[in-house]
């Protein structure tokens, strides 16, 4: 990698961990430790670069690729600390820069930091795999850009088909949000592309099991545009379509990395404006539930 600069995030269930999303890239070889302080991690699943900067909740081994020098912990830890503060605990959650360079890189500006060209729009979905990649490829580059997509921005808004009975707000359709998609890119897509460079893995097996993972018994495409995310319903279709068009497993492989792509740009966009700060109700009325239930 030469230069890297993304917006952050803090987890969630990882303890005191940040991740900066990054585009999907294959390490040679695996480095598999322990999660802790200092260590510097890539989290395939999710594409993205992750800094153990304090406490460690979870027992996973992770891929690590870098370590924080002795030296430069307190500085970690008080990012760490800015990240959490601005993103996860407040109404208002607001983008934390971070730039990375390997030493003797030359300094590039990024996307993050100049006006970016995208490419023309792409034609119409044609029926060949290569033109749906192409426009799955195309929102990619539009979801990279610092600018929420409008998908989320109606979801935000409550203006969606899936909702709680009469409810208005938009806060079932954000929870579900969160749920189908911290799933459904780092897990789900992730095992399928796994599971298409087993030895014994044939095409016509592999685009079997997809469909029925993806669309066959449940359509996660058309149920998470129910909850606003037309765009993925829409490419969803054709994903589904163009799995039939294909020649090679790799064409697979390719063609359903892209897809994966598109689910986790548009999770991160949803984890930066997801309101976690509600956390401070959600234990008070967990202690008052725990307290009512050993009274009676």
């Amino acid at each position: 990698m030469k230069l890297l600069e993304r917006e952050n995030a803090e987890v969630v269930i990882a303890g005191e961990t940040i991740y900066m999303p990054v585009s999907s890239f294959s390490l040679g070889s695996k480095n598999m430790v322990e999660r802790r302080k200092g260590v510097v991690y890539y989290n395939t699943g999710s594409q993205s670069i992750c800094f153990c900067y304090g406490a460690v909740t979870e027992s996973t081994m992770v891929n690590q690729i870098a370590e924080v020098l002795e030296d430069n912990l307190p500085g970690m830890v008080e990012l760490g600390r800015v990240v959490y503060a601005e993103i996860i605990n407040c109404r208002d959650p607001r983008i934390v820069t971070l730039t990375i360079r390997r030493m003797g890189d030359d300094l590039i500006l990024s996307p993050m930091t100049k006006k970016v060209a995208l490419a023309p729009p792409a034609e119409t979905f044609d029926g060949d795999w290569m033109s749906a990649k192409a426009l799955v490829d195309e929102q990619c580059a539009r979801l990279r850009l610092p600018e929420e997509p409008d998908d989320i921005k109606k979801a935000w808004l409550g203006a969606v088909t899936a909702h709680a009975a009469g409810e208005g707000s938009p806060f079932q359709a954000f929870v579900f949000l969160q749920g189908f998609l911290s799933t459904l890119g780092p897990h789900v897509f992730a095992r399928l592309l796994a599971v298409s460079k087993y030895a014994e893995m044939t095409l016509p097996l592999m685009v079997r099991q997809t469909r029925e993972f993806l669309v066959e018994t449940f359509d996660h495409f058309e149920s998470l545009g129910d909850l606003g995310l037309g765009i993925i319903a829409n490419l969803g279709r054709v994903y589904s379509y163009a799995l039939g068009q294909l020649g090679t497993l790799e064409e697979y492989r390719q063609l359903t990395d892209s897809m994966r792509s598109l689910i986790q740009l548009h999770y991160r966009c949803l984890h930066l404006i997801f309101p976690w700060y509600l956390e401070d109700q959600f234990l008070a009325q967990s202690r008052l539930f725990y307290i009512s239930a050993h009274r009676t």
